[in-house]
């Protein structure tokens, strides 16, 4: 199956996905983020805000506030529509807007944080779907995989059980994941290196 045929398709069945088992795995999800020792000793998270049909992890990041650690959420930069910068909020409430393509990222007044200031960050990261090497496949623009480019730390992808494929076509250019945590649990991956669970 090519990239855009799985992409369709799989954006299909997280949309049409029946609320109680979001509602459910939503809570499965973040309660196996919340007893991970990596979250837990990490002193940066890099959290993405859900647009409705990927994992919400708001509990997650209302624990790693409560926890004095700092967030990071991406947000679109000005006139790009592929390019994102890391920011980090404190409010979720209070620090972010509805930005472009209608999903929630912070609000223009918040300095961008550079990728030097935010060493060894654990990165928790949406996808359309994944495989076992550690692959993903996003939404066609490569956003994560430019965010990720030579970041240290942990890489975390945050999926429903359903989204795991066989194989993800993979280019030179893609960063893989170090582990993957579905309604399911945890799964470690075929890449994971020094920074896997």
């Amino acid at each position: 199956m090519s990239k855009a045929a799985m992409r369709r398709n799989m954006l299909e069945l997280r949309r049409n996905l029946d609320p109680g088992f979001r509602e459910k795995a939503d809570e499965a999800i973040n309660f196996v983020l919340k007893s991970l020792q990596q979250l837990k000793t990490a002193t940066m998270v890099a959290v993405y805000l859900s647009d409705g049909t990927e994992p919400c992890l708001n509990e997650t990041l209302t624990f790693c506030l409560n926890s004095g650690k700092k967030v990071f959420v991406p947000r679109c930069c000005r006139d790009s529509d592929v390019e994102y910068e890391m920011v980090e909020i404190r409010d979720p409430l209070q620090d972010t807007i509805c930005g472009k393509y209608g999903l929630m990222e912070p609000k223009e007044s918040l300095s961008m944080t550079p990728a030097m200031q935010r060493q060894n960050m654990l990165w928790l990261i949406p996808g359309v779907a994944f495989d076992r090497r550690g692959f993903r496949l996003g939404r066609g623009k490569g956003v994560y995989d430019r965010l990720l480019k030579e970041e240290a730390g942990g890489k975390i992808g945050i999926f429903y059980g359903f989204q795991e494929v066989a194989e993800v076509d993979n280019r030179l250019h893609d960063e893989p994941l170090d582990s993957a945590i579905t309604e399911n649990g945890i799964i470690k991956l075929k890449n994971e290196g020094e920074n896997g669970i």
